[in-house]
């Protein structure tokens, strides 16, 4: 295992071993990574191919095309997110980290804030700057050298478990986050009764059944956590919790063919009734005396 960036410890335990990478728990935070048999440039991934193979989540919405396109599941959690938000600022700077094709800040700017984004995609920064007209950054956060205490909203949907250092990144998140500014995210659930099905199948068949693990693991997300590790990490880079939720997972965001798709779903109402749903959601603030 290589030495963990969140703890230090260079102790873990194998949990699935697949084709491109291992996925390791850390013995000294309890955080689960992915040690990629192979570096891959992140810009490289989030290619055009990489939307357009998605394109019922990125494209086929209501907000990049307002005629044919729906009010996806993903949609309405960004409605949802942006209510949260207002229901502690009313307006301000609102960057989002990862912001991909820029749909949530065309919809935060329609509201009126001054929005700004950040993501490793040359491909969606220029989509946000072409079709929304919105300042983006096209690389890493901490290269784009923002100014401190500048923002008073910082989003990052989906996006803090593709982080290559994810305390590193929240330190920086910190530095540049008003004084009394909230940050908000969304990641899965390492703990989820889906990923737990995909432990038993993958650990009953003595690691020969891969698949679901290929479908759960994979080399766009390096990091996993639970309630646990997130508490643990956000109080090291200086924020406390105001809020934390689960969430079960919007079936645009699963990949697979119908029959896959009908499997999340049964499993997706299961967690539900046990409290254990694929997502968490995150509200958090700086605590007092962290700097």
């Amino acid at each position: 295992m290589k030495v963990c960036k969140i703890c230090g410890s260079i102790e873990g335990r194998l949990r699935y071993s697949v084709d491109g990478f291992d996925v390791i728990q850390c013995s000294g935070c309890s955080v689960v990574s992915l040690d990629l048999k192979k570096n891959t440039d992140p810009s490289n991934l989030y290619s055009k191919d990489y939307y357009h193979e998605r394109e019922a989540y990125y494209l086929k919405n209501s907000i990049v095309d307002p005629v044919n396109g729906i009010e996806n599941p993903n949609i309405i959690d960004f409605r949802e997110g942006l209510k949260v938000i207002e229901s502690y600022k009313a307006s301000g700077r609102l960057l989002d980290v990862g912001c991909a094709m820029g749909v949530f800040l065309a919809m935060a700017k329609e509201k009126g804030w001054d929005v700004f984004g950040v993501d490793v995609s040359v491909y969606g920064t220029g989509f946000a700057k072409e079709k929304f007209g919105i300042n983006c950054f096209a690389g890493r956060l901490r290269d784009a050298h923002l100014p401190d205490r500048h923002f008073d909203a910082i989003t990052l949907w989906d996006v803090i478990e593709h982080f290559e250092d994810p305390l590193k990144e929240l330190n920086e998140i910190r530095r540049i986050l008003s004084d009394d500014g909230i940050i908000i995210f969304n990641t899965p659930n390492v703990e989820s009764l889906m990923r737990s099905f995909t432990d038993w199948i993958y650990k009953g068949s003595f690691g020969f059944i891969k698949y679901p693990v290929k479908k759960l693991y994979h080399e766009f997300h390096l990091y996993y956590f639970s309630s646990e590790t997130l508490v643990m990490l956000l109080n090291m880079a200086g924020f406390e919790i105001i809020e934390m939720n689960k969430k079960t997972i919007p079936i645009t965001k699963a990949r697979g063919n119908r029959w896959e798709k009908l499997i999340v779903k049964a499993i997706t109402e299961l967690e539900k009734s046990m409290h254990r749903e694929f997502e968490i959601f995150v509200i958090a603030r700086k605590r007092r005396g962290a700097d």
